[in-house]
């Protein structure tokens, strides 16, 4: 099904006004300035990527406009249901990514909204080089419900600006030149997107809230629980222990949508009862396992505990966001966050998140043979011992390298150092 019927007389703004527009065009409407005089049109530049096995298929791309009275976004959502999901098939899955001059209107975001939970198939993916109308109420819980649903909404950075540029750009074979203050308007409206998305957050839509009031964890509880979005599940199989916590760096875009979001915790109380431990998996189009650990975590109203989590991922800002804001609420608590790989770890806004969880007092580390046997033990097979695959102790200090040079960047390493002397986790040695 798809975005509400605007009517049949609305078809002819359904194809693309082209696929590339001209160099003067793009550094008008794109520039990324604080107040835009004289640019009520929106471009959408886009690309559909179909995902494959072995490596993503590039299926279309161009450019859509506002056109009369409809939206550039809703143009698009028509094109993609009538060319693209009516001719494939539904199994299919598809990434959108968006690049655009200005981010929705609260009308658009909430159609955006419910064609994304009307068709689970899809991943969002929406760059703004500006914000549109964001004083306004609706349209700050339009763009929260947005995130809620899975899109990733970010502000335009260098990188998505060099990317729009080759890609949609009649550019002559022309290197962009990036305008002035560039990287300081960046600042700014990545800055206030974070401000207004950040207490949408901490709210959990209401239909996750009633499926997971339903699976609290009893206090105390000695045994494993696993769960996928509130469903029991069996422990991690051997096979999928090694195929999803693999710590080889991902080279090709499709295998970040194969490597599944696994999330296994630790709680250890300071009463002396024993440890709770658990497993999440988000499936597509739902909550986030970060988000779905914190309801739970949340429901058992515990103050001073020590929680390990293992993770095949590091968190998207969004829930690193959440979880930095869960762990200032609790100075008691104390949480070590050990992942097997970065997730998107070269953009600036994947960066940002983890420099808010250092801030808010969360260790976050890169898991080697130790975490791995401990994960090992508590959630696959504590019968069996671990076999190490080929290089993974050299590429787990390649990638806490690459985590290192995040910290030193933002300027948090003497923060980081003094989080390093307390005694969390799993033995390093």
């Amino acid at each position: 099904m798809g975005p509400f019927c605007l009517g049949c007389s609305h078809r002819k703004c359904y194809s693309p006004i082209r696929n590339l527009i001209s160099q003067e065009t793009f550094k008008f409407h794109f520039k990324n300035l604080g107040y835009a005089k004289g640019r009520k049109d929106t471009f959408l530049c886009y690309e559909v990527t179909r995902k494959d096995c072995d490596s993503p298929v590039s299926l279309h791309h161009g450019v859509f406009k506002n056109k009369d009275n409809i939206h550039a976004e809703i143009c698009f959502l028509y094109w993609f249901h009538d060319k693209v999901l009516k001719v494939l098939s539904p199994r299919e899955e598809f990434k959108i990514t968006w690049y655009m001059s200005w981010s929705p209107c609260f009308e658009c975001a909430e159609q955006i909204v419910r064609f994304l939970a009307t068709h689970h198939n899809l991943s969002l993916d929406i760059f703004s080089s500006r914000l549109y109308n964001v004083q306004d109420p609706e349209t700050q819980q339009n763009l929260c419900r947005l995130v809620q649903e899975g899109a990733q909404v970010a502000a335009m950075d260098l990188y998505e600006f060099k990317k729009c540029w080759k890609k949609f750009v009649d550019n002559g074979g022309r290197r962009f030149r990036p305008w002035k203050r560039l990287l300081t308007n960046f600042r700014y409206q990545d800055s206030k997107l974070q401000e207004i998305l950040r207490p949408c957050y901490i709210s959990v839509p209401s239909s996750s809230s009633s499926t997971l009031s339903n699976i609290c964890l009893t206090k105390g509880l000695p045994e494993t629980r696993f769960w996928v979005e509130g469903r029991r599940m069996d422990p991690l199989s051997e096979e999928e222990f090694y195929s999803q916590f693999y710590n080889q760096r991902v080279k090709h875009l499709c295998y970040y949508h194969r490597m599944k979001p696994y999330l296994c915790y630790q709680l250890e109380q300071f009463n002396g009862q024993a440890p709770l431990k658990g497993c999440l998996l988000s499936e597509k189009g739902k909550q986030h396992a970060e988000i779905l650990f914190l309801d739970k975590i949340r429901s058992m109203e515990l103050s001073q505990v020590t929680i390990t989590c293992y993770l095949t991922w590091s968190p998207c800002p969004n829930c690193a966001w959440q979880l930095a804001a869960f762990k200032r609420d609790r100075p008691d608590l104390i949480l070590h966050i050990y992942t097997s790989r970065l997730y998107f770890h070269w953009k600036r806004p994947f960066q940002k998140g983890l420099c808010s969880l250092w801030q808010s007092g969360i260790l976050v580390d890169v898991m080697d043979l130790p975490q791995f046997t401990d994960c090992w033990t508590n959630f696959v097979n504590p019968k069996r011992p671990f076999w190490p695959w080929k290089g993974l102790e050299i590429i787990s200090r390649r990638t806490q390298r690459r985590l290192r040079r995040i910290k030193e960047s933002w300027g948090l390493q003497d923060l980081v150092n003094d989080f390093g002397n307390l005694q969390l986790g799993p033995p390093m040695s």
